[in-house]
């Protein structure tokens, strides 16, 4: 504010000093500059002026400009044209004056502007001097976006794993970088020669490889750069040379030997055995004993070979059991290595004897096999089903059955196999067979009787597996399975709600029956193995000790009473008569699992129905108990009368089995 303060006394120094070099040089035609008022002074900045501030953009960009106008009016009126207007801003420079400060005089509209720019971003608080009225506005520059820099399809390579190879090829080379597409074709610059190699997988950013054979004397060595081709063939290719050559080294190998698979065969030769080490190189020699082997295949750490007979291995031709050396020697090094332990002849696989030769179907018995020519890895079939290897020797197999499927009850047989699973040789146990067996279910005792919605307990022996229980042909829902101390197994099951029983028709009704106590088949079954028991009649259910109300026929049909009229002309005159209905019987019926107690009959409405002209007869000894189908009938007739009309009335029986009302209808006419 001091600087403001400083440069506004400035300014109306060098206002003066305008006003008065133009008294001085004014033309005599020209017109005097006028003030507010009409006088003439108007470059001094009027006291009292009111400043409005307009920013063209008030957000804008770093290293862009806006424009800021200061419209200044004294009561209202523009100030005169050539007025001072002082800027200041707290941030950015002024274009015309190149600082952060900037004189400008009005134009007729008493306008003033100034252009502001900034480089870096953030607020400007920007302020407007006119003599002693100040105003302040802010301008907000923002921070250009940056454009990102498009991402480089160009293919690099940053590694090569390993980068050291042998001459003859083939060992699996990984190239890392970026940016790799199919298709992709990788070389090998062998001193200006393109030889190419075998490629095995590409990703974005990894090529794996097969390194290709070059040929290189004994203990030298060769840098080759490795060149990839990028979607080879297409017109975006692209070509990348490794900055590090690979180098394929030829060395003067030694073989080691450490094991041979499988390390025996028999005494006729002929078995194919790989003889596992380092340092193998073509041409190869490989001897048993004395008798130089077949070769099949060299690699740098395998020698694949075909055993020669025993009787070739030893000077006097002696085809003995035993072990014999077998030796290893590279050629065109000319080193050689010696296994001791090498290869031992054998007689032909055979089994002697084996036991035991029964066991259960769910797996877990161990079986020795005895016998001679057995050499490990050996595969044993044991019963038809495949067998755990527990331990072999040269004369010995200990295996263990596994748990066998089986699709019924029957014991499942088979025979006995061992194999050599290096040579595909065997022997079988001849007739001797291995039994699975599988145990019958045997059901010990059911519950018995039970009633529908009651449990049902049954006790089975031999029971395996997922178990069903069936009460006739009704499957019943298992709730629970207990194993016992016996080997038994105990499960309870819920009988149906719905089980049908055997009625019994009641005598002296028509269709109505009653449930009897009925003997059901309770059967087992495993759903694993098939096997199943059945206890015949092995419980009977009966019917529920509840008592039953049904009465038979189920209404009284409506009565009709028959009115004779008078004939006063008969000699003498005869008066009016009435014929009663014919007499009905409903009867009450116990038809339930228990007897029936019945507990009252009660006549409605008021006077009962003799009020309303029947006659209605039945037992009263209440209460009175009915067994199962017994009967109490109840006797009803119309009397009428000998007016035309219709009568009604009901007869309510009340049990411990329901309550029933019968309504009787009666009509005279």
């Amino acid at each position: 504010m001091n600087k403001l303060r400083q440069q506004k006394y400035l300014f109306a120094l060098l206002a003066l000093l305008v006003v008065f070099a133009g008294c001085k040089g004014e033309s005599p035609t020209a017109p005097p500059i006028q003030g507010p008022g009409g006088g003439g002074g108007g470059g001094t900045p009027p006291a009292g002026a009111k400043i409005v501030i307009t920013v063209a953009n008030p957000t804008p960009l770093t290293d862009s400009s806006t424009t800021v106008t200061a419209t200044v009016t004294v009561n209202g009126t523009p100030v005169p044209a050539g007025t001072a207007v002082e800027f200041g801003t707290t941030l950015g420079r002024f274009e015309d004056s190149g600082s952060n400060t900037s004189l400008r005089t009005t134009n007729a509209q008493g306008q003033a502007t100034v252009s502001l720019t900034s480089a870096t971003a953030g607020t400007a608080t920007v302020t407007v001097v006119v003599n002693n009225a100040i105003e302040r506005t802010t301008v907000t520059f923002s921070a250009r976006p940056t454009t990102p820099t498009p991402p480089t399809t160009a293919a690099t390579i940053t590694s090569v794993n390993p980068n050291i190879g042998r001459v003859e090829g083939g060992d699996l080379v990984t190239i890392t970088g970026t940016n790799f597409r199919q298709p992709v074709r990788v070389f090998f610059d062998i001193n200006g020669t393109l030889r190419e190699a075998q490629v095995t997988s590409v990703t974005p950013t990894q090529i794996q490889i097969l390194t290709p054979r070059v040929e290189l004397a004994s203990g030298q060595t060769l840098d080759a750069p490795i060149v990839l081709f990028i979607e080879q063939g297409t017109p975006n290719e692209q070509r990348v040379t490794s900055s590090s050559p690979f180098t394929f080294r030829r060395s003067q190998l030694t073989p080691v030997v450490t094991t041979l698979s499988p390390p025996s065969g028999p005494l006729e030769g002929g078995t194919q055995t790989t003889i596992i080490g380092s340092g193998f190189e073509s041409f190869v020699q490989v001897f048993f004993g004395l008798a130089e082997a077949q070769v099949v295949n060299v690699t740098f750490d395998k020698i694949v070979v075909v055993s020669p007979p025993a009787r070739d291995t030893t000077a006097d031709a002696s085809p003995v059991a035993g072990q014999v050396p077998v030796r290893i020697v590279n050629v065109n090094s000319g080193t050689e290595a010696t296994f001791a332990t090498g290869f031992r002849y054998h007689s032909a696989m055979q089994i002697i004897a084996v036991g035991p030769t029964q066991g259960p179907f769910t797996g877990g018995t161990r079986v020795t096999i005895d016998g001679v020519g057995f050499d490990d890895p050996v595969a044993v079939s044991i019963g038809g089903f495949a067998a755990q290897v527990i331990r072999v020797t040269g004369t010995q197999i200990i295996a263990q059955t596994v748990a066998i499927p089986v699709t019924g009850c029957a014991d499942v047989k088979g025979g006995i196999a061992v194999t050599n699973i290096s040579t595909g040789l065997g022997a079988e146990a001849g007739d001797v067979q291995f039994t699975y067996q599988v145990p019958d279910p045997i059901i010990v005792s059911a519950t018995n009787p039970v009633v529908r919605g009651g449990v049902l307990t049954v006790r089975v022996f031999n029971a395996f597996g997922m178990a069903r229980l069936r009460l006739g042909t009704n499957t019943l829902n298992i709730t629970s399975e207990v194993q016992n101390a016996d080997g038994t197994t105990t499960f309870t099951a819920v009988v149906p709600t719905n089980l049908e029983l055997n009625t019994e028709a009641c005598a002296g009704t028509t269709g109505v029956t009653a449930p009897q106590p009925t003997p059901f088949d309770v059967t087992y079954e495993s759903a694993t193995t098939g096997c199943t028991d059945t206890l015949t009649n092995g419980t009977v259910v009966e019917p529920q000790p509840t008592p039953r109300l049904v009465l038979n026929p189920t209404t009284f049909t409506p009565f009709t009473a028959t009115i004779t009229p008078a004939n006063p002309a008969a000699v003498p005159p005869t008066p009016a008569t009435v014929t009663p209905s014919p007499s009905q019987t409903v009867n009450i019926v116990s038809a339930g699992g228990a007897p029936l107690t019945v507990t009252s009959i009660t006549e409605a409405p008021a006077g009962g129905c003799v009020a309303q002209n029947f006659t209605v007869s039945y037992r009263t000894d209440f209460p009175f108990t009915l067994e199962q189908c017994e009967i109490s009938p109840i006797f009803a007739r119309y009397n009428g009368s000998t007016t035309p009309g219709t009568n009604t009335c009901t007869v309510t029986v009340t049990t411990d089995g329901g309550t029933r009302t019968l309504t009787l209808t009666g009509t005279s006419q």
